[in-house]
């Protein structure tokens, strides 16, 4: 529906170059704001400032505290973009990022805007994060803020099946959740379930879909 696509995502799982075992896995999906180019680079800033969970010495790093602190050092450059040069302003992005500990039985959700984290688990879906939005659809949070940015942090425990889907409001927009409930159903292959929900998403929508959809294997 668009010629461009100011949505970013990061998937930090697979890479033994990248991830560091024992830190777990990171998941994230960020969203533009602005202008095309504004809001496209705060998309990426986004999710690329999340890589250095894993490359902190392990003196710098804390399970507890690092992912927080990563997000806000690029909320922190992204609002000095948009704040000190003129074609960047407006600059912002929403993001979630998922954190699963390396034994599968919890996961973090960091979120600020309405992008969303969903679990499907038994036949029934609910979503971890609430968005941050007014009545009429407005923004309330984002990246880009500076010192009015907040950063919401959800923790769930997780089980053998859980089906988790990380999306921004091109998706969650438009695509009810008993439509994301049964698509997250369709299969036991995460990529097929990703490709019907996002081709529902482009149907129904008129926005940039993009969405990251982990399975826990039984």
């Amino acid at each position: 529906m668009r010629k461009t696509n100011e949505d970013g995502f990061r998937l930090y799982f697979d890479d033994p170059a990248v991830v560091k075992r024992e830190r777990g896995y990171l998941f994230a999906v960020s969203d533009g704001i602005g202008s095309y180019r504004a809001g496209s680079q705060a998309a990426w800033m986004a999710v690329d400032q999340l890589a250095h969970y894993y490359q902190l010495p392990d003196s710098y790093w804390n399970p507890d505290t690092t992912v927080k602190e990563l997000v806000f050092k690029a909320n922190s450059a992204i609002t000095g973009l948009r704040e000190n040069q003129k074609e960047y302003y407006g600059m912002g992005c929403t993001l979630v990022a998922l954190h699963v500990q390396h034994d599968l039985q919890k996961a973090t959700v960091f979120s600020a805007g309405d992008s969303m984290v969903y679990i499907r688990r038994g036949g029934e879906l609910a979503a971890i994060n609430k968005p941050h939005s007014s009545p009429n659809g407005e923004l309330t949070n984002h990246l880009g803020l500076g010192d009015r940015f907040g950063l919401e942090k959800v923790s769930v425990g997780l089980r053998q099946g859980d089906v988790l889907l990380l999306c921004p409001d091109g998706l969650s927009g438009f695509v009810s959740e008993d439509e994301i409930r049964d698509g997250l159903g369709l299969s036991s292959d995460p990529q097929h379930c990703l490709d019907h929900l996002v081709s529902l998403g482009v149907e129904k929508g008129d926005d940039n879909v993009t969405a990251i959809v982990v399975r826990l294997a039984e």
